[in-house]
């Protein structure tokens, strides 16, 4: 991909994360980066292009972290709290508004990312929980798929409703709370004294 494109591309993230989407026009966009709005428009057709192709390439990103992560991690345990940390990253400073334009303005974004949670997402926290039961540190009666629904359902609940009152750079902490609870749910007897060791060594 064009070096240009990718540096529309990463810029344009970060202010539609902090200011969100609906918000922050095309020459808003032009004036912040310092480009010509034919610039924009010789890489994207519009500004829904545009955020199509910023959703695309943070998810992209988002599951190489991912994976990375499970592939570097000693234990089930290791990988979801890897997994917590690389995406509650990519939220760290997202204005609230971002969900809601992205479900009401952008459905082809949107789209994709329902895709990513349906299927990536939901693949990981299955795969994670079926190792850490083979690994003797997760209940071996809660059923993988199950859990990972569980997880889906609770997800698309801090998006889709107003229950949790999030402030602008708040969202990823808030994943991150999400996960360690759902871990605590996950973990045995085992699994839990390898829980809390982990959470001090990160704390250090």
């Amino acid at each position: 991909m064009d070096k240009k494109r990718n540096e529309i591309i990463d810029k344009s993230a970060m202010i539609f994360l902090r200011h969100g989407i609906r918000s922050v026009t095309m020459d808003d966009l032009a004036r912040e980066l310092g480009v010509s709005k034919k610039t924009f428009y010789n890489y994207f057709k519009d500004k829904d292009d545009l955020v199509t192709r910023i959703v695309s390439t943070l998810i992209e990103r988002n599951q190489v972290a991912c994976e990375i992560g499970r592939l570097r991690s000693e234990t089930a345990i290791d990988a979801l709290m890897n997994i917590s940390e690389s995406s509650s990253r990519l939220f760290t400073e997202i204005h609230t508004s971002v969900f809601y334009d992205l479900q009401k303005y952008y459905p082809e974004a949107w789209g994709i990312i329902k895709q990513h949670r349906l299927e990536f997402v939901s693949n990981q926290i299955t795969q994670n929980i079926i190792r850490g039961q083979e690994e003797g540190l997760y209940i071996a009666e809660l059923d993988p798929k199950i859990m990972a629904g569980i997880h889906l359902s609770i997800v698309s609940m801090m998006i889709d409703s107003d229950i949790f009152e999030v402030e602008a750079n708040e969202f990823g902490y808030l994943l991150e709370q999400v996960v360690l609870f759902q871990l605590r749910g996950l973990v045995n007897d085992k699994g839990r004294e390898l829980m809390v060791k982990n959470m001090k060594n990160k704390v250090k």
